[in-house]
């Protein structure tokens, strides 16, 4: 059975709700479900409001399974790009951190922070630190309540369109350029170098047709952007600026861009290919490590504690799969063997008078083999060992057993020649193996020192 795992990403901006939900099986996503729809939710400004607004979500996302994840609006999130003198995801955490006091207007521990690695040196790391307020994290899931359980995942909009703009190959790998993302929500500026962001900001809320005023200012805001990074990285100037517009009212931005910034604008649509969510989804089957997460720890320890379950019971009913199928194998088996052991029965049964007859035979003709060989016989044993033994040395006791082995006890006038005769019996080819059992001499020599030895032969006992 092919596990099959879930991932949903999730977009709410006003009254709209989009989401995109991805099936992942033998390691290969697919999109199963891409849907948007608008909440109806009448605007209010009484207490009930939030609970009607996550009862709406609740509805719409009824059927979402497997882990999710949810796309905060870019504003809600303070996004920093930084160089950083390490390539070691620990030693990371603990820099983006420090980074996030040094910008950050909130005490580091009301935040959540995460970062993503945009671009690996050889000693150090481009990463993309965000922050955004516990309470901000809380009030966004709070929305979707009614889904059960807590984000696994809390992606940033600006991210995830960059994001989406790489993977689509439309980012210049060459020079400075700005690249800006207009919708109803916002609008938002990349700034890359070499294919790398080295800015990645909200610039605001998205300006009405006739808000001249907040044009300009978001115009201006992009022009002291890119002077400043002439500056602060040596003077290279930005080659163009691209506005992906999702309304008309980029056009008027596009103007007042070119004549703060001095550099053609061109525009092209925030298409299909730019969905956050879908993205986020992308990001979310990806599991990668250095990818930023937003949400709170005690929902990732939740979202792990989960996915542990969740593959433990995949587990177990893989293994109960497999169990029930060995078990029917082995009654199918157990009764193929059965009847071919009642043939063997029948047949061996057949076959067990000529066999035990002869087995007979065989050690009949396996005993006269051996009392026909003379030569381990006790004759020729005894013949060996006398041309062995070195002179001084006497037999005292000379013990044969054919096929077996042959005891030997002696004496000699001096010790030596006793292990001369150990040595020469060993390196004999009639004996397998030769074991001194000891020599023994009287103190003061009041007695012939005497020896003891098994020398064993080839057969049975060997």
């Amino acid at each position: 059975m092919t596990q099959q795992e879930y991932f949903t990403a999730v977009w709410q901006h006003g009254a709209e709700l989009e989401w995109t939900t991805l099936r992942s099986r033998r390691g290969v996503c697919e999109q199963v479900a891409r849907e948007k729809r608008a909440l109806d939710v009448p605007a209010a400004t009484d207490e009930t409001f939030g609970a009607r607004r996550a009862a709406a979500i609740g509805a719409a996302l009824s059927r979402l399974k497997g882990s999710w994840s949810l796309v905060l609006p870019s504003d809600r999130v303070l996004l920093r790009i930084v160089d950083l003198p390490s390539t070691d995801p620990e030693e990371l955490a603990g820099m983006a951190e420090l980074q996030v006091d040094k910008f950050a207007p909130f005490p580091v521990d009301q935040m959540t922070i995460s970062f993503e690695v945009l671009a690996v040196g050889k000693e150090s790391s481009r990463v993309c630190v965000a922050a955004c307020r516990r309470d901000t994290v809380e009030d966004w899931a709070e929305r979707f309540a009614a889904v059960g359980r807590p984000p696994d995942r809390i992606d940033v909009l600006l991210v995830c369109r960059w994001q989406a703009l790489r993977a689509d190959d439309r980012v210049p790998p060459k020079g400075r350029h700005a690249l800006l993302f207009q919708d109803s929500v916002g609008v938002d500026l990349v700034v890359v170098q070499d294919g790398v962001p080295v800015v990645m900001r909200p610039l605001g809320p998205g300006p009405q047709p006739d808000d001249v005023e907040l044009l300009q200012e978001l115009a201006e805001e992009v022009g002291y952007t890119l002077t400043s990074l002439e500056s602060e990285r040596g003077g290279v100037a930005t080659t163009s600026v691209t506005l992906f517009r999702a309304t008309e009212i980029a056009i008027d931005l596009a103007k007042h861009l070119e004549k703060e910034c001095g550099i053609p604008v061109q525009i092209e649509a925030l298409d299909e290919r730019l969905v956050p969510q879908e993205t986020a989804a992308k990001r979310l089957a990806g599991n990668a490590m250095l990818v930023l997460n937003l949400a709170l720890p005690a929902w990732r320890h939740a979202a792990a504690v989960r996915a542990g379950r969740q593959r433990w019971w995949t587990w177990v009913g893989g293994l109960a799969a497999l169990w029930m199928l060995g078990v029917g194998m082995l009654y199918v088996a157990a009764a193929v063997e059965g009847a071919r052991v009642e043939t063997l029965r029948s047949t061996v049964a057949g076959l067990e008078g000529p066999a035990e007859e002869a087995g007979v035979l065989r050690r009949r003709i396996a005993s006269l083999e051996q009392y026909a060989d003379r030569t381990y016989s006790a004759l020729e044993v005894l013949r060996e060992v006398s041309a062995l033994l070195p002179d001084g040395v006497e037999l005292t006791s000379f013990t044969y057993r054919k096929g077996d082995r042959v005891n030997i006890r002696g004496e000699a006038g001096r010790v030596p020649p006793i292990y001369d005769f150990f040595e020469a019996l060993e390196a004999s080819l009639l004996f397998v193996e030769v074991s001194p059992e000891g020599v023994t001499q009287a103190p003061g020599g009041r007695r012939r020192p005497d020896f003891r030895l098994t020398a064993r032969l080839p057969g049975d006992g060997s």
